[in-house]
Order: structure tokens, then C-alpha cells, then sequence
């Protein structure tokens, strides 16, 4: 019983979590790729030429993103651990493990409605030329798992590193 309740809380955990990230990613990407925040920003803030108004503006909007993001991630570090330490026991309560599995779930979608926010607010400080150089790398990123199988047939040139 133990097992079964495991793997079906670990399946419903990975089912709550993916949509979450695949929506625009968790703001924590740029770590995961070993780029600095600070360095990304600076890149970024050339790529799109923004002025130094629109740079303190975006500082404002990572600020409360982060403001508002870090206690919701505190708090699904705390029922993931609620979870973890109920699975652990020798007949965890399945009507207990599923309303902490419930609860992630909400976190999940407020820290993603954090991001969106956040995101959305970037666009709107760009100006039309701006937004248009932003859009065009988000549907590059999108279409960035393609570039190996049209450049296996010849469609692109190799990738030489």
C-alpha cells in the first residue's frame, strides 16, 4: 500500500510541476545554466537597447518577483518535506497526503501567476521595436530542439563549437 501510495503522490507531484515550468520556466533558469543574473541582465539589456529608465524599471519588477516568489517557494519546500515525511511513516494517511498534495498544487500555480506577472510586465516596458526582438527569441527558444534534425538533413548549417 505504502509503494503504491508513493508512486501515485510522486506521478501527481511531476504532473502539478511540469505545467507549472513549461509555461515560461521558474525564474531560477539563468542558475541552472550557470549564467549570472547580474551578467544576463546587462546582455539582455544590450541585445534589446534599453534605456536606462526601462533597465531601472525592470529592476523594480525583478525585485517584487522575487519578493513574492521566494515565500511561496519557502512553503512548497515545506510541504514537499510535509509529504516526504509522510510517505516515509509506516501508513501515511492518504487523505492527509493528498491535501498537502492539493496545496502544492495551489503554490505551484500562485509562484507560476508570479512569473507570468513578472513577465508580462517586462513586455509592457518595452517599446514596440523592443518587444518584437523579445518575441522573435522566445519563438527561437521554442523552436531551438528542432535545429538538430534539420541540420542532420543538410536544412542547417553545422553547428561548429
Amino acid at each position: 500500500m505504502k509503494a503504491v501510495l508513493s508512486i501515485a503522490v510522486t506521478l501527481a507531484l511531476a504532473s502539478l510541476a511540469l505545467p507549472v515550468f513549461a509555461q515560461d520556466g521558474p525564474p531560477s533558469d539563468l542558475e541552472d545554466e550557470g549564467v549570472h543574473a547580474g551578467v544576463a541582465q546587462r546582455v539582455i539589456a544590450e541585445f534589446l537597447q534599453l534605456t536606462d529608465d526601462q533597465v531601472a524599471e525592470w529592476d523594480v519588477l525583478i525585485a517584487d518577483r522575487n519578493a513574492a516568489a521566494e515565500p511561496l517557494r519557502d512553503q512548497i519546500a515545506a510541504v514537499d518535506a510535509d509529504i516526504q515525511a509522510l510517505l516515509s511513516g509506516d501508513d501515511p494517511d492518504p487523505y492527509e497526503v493528498g491535501d498537502l498534495v492539493i496545496l502544492r498544487r495551489d503554490l505551484a500555480e500562485q509562484l507560476a501567476e508570479v512569473h507570468r506577472t513578472y513577465v508580462e510586465g517586462f513586455d509592457a516596458l518595452l517599446t514596440e521595436e523592443q518587444q518584437g526582438q523579445y518575441h522573435f527569441i522566445r519563438r527561437a527558444e521554442r523552436a531551438q530542439p528542432l535545429f538538430p534534425a534539420f541540420r542532420t538533413l543538410g536544412l542547417l548549417p553545422p553547428h561548429w563549437r
